[in-house]
């Protein structure tokens, strides 16, 4: 092969990478944003139980040591 074929390949291939790179932060930032609106619901959820529990007189329960 001439220098200028493998030239070609090589930026190509250059090309490739940065494209895959680009799709892999994508999908990194979708799951970081995911997971932060996973927590924000969560907290929402335990916010409404505690305000339930506190309403109802009775005691919140615990998770056991681990």
């Amino acid at each position: 092969m001439s220098f200028w074929q493998d030239a070609l390949r090589a930026l190509q291939q250059a090309a490739l990478l940065q494209h895959k790179v680009d799709q892999a932060l994508q999908v990194a930032e979708d799951a970081r944003r995911q997971s932060i609106d996973t927590r924000e619901r969560l907290i929402q959820l335990e916010t409404t139980l505690d305000i339930i529990i506190s309403r109802s007189g009775a005691r919140r329960p615990r998770l056991p040591d681990a």
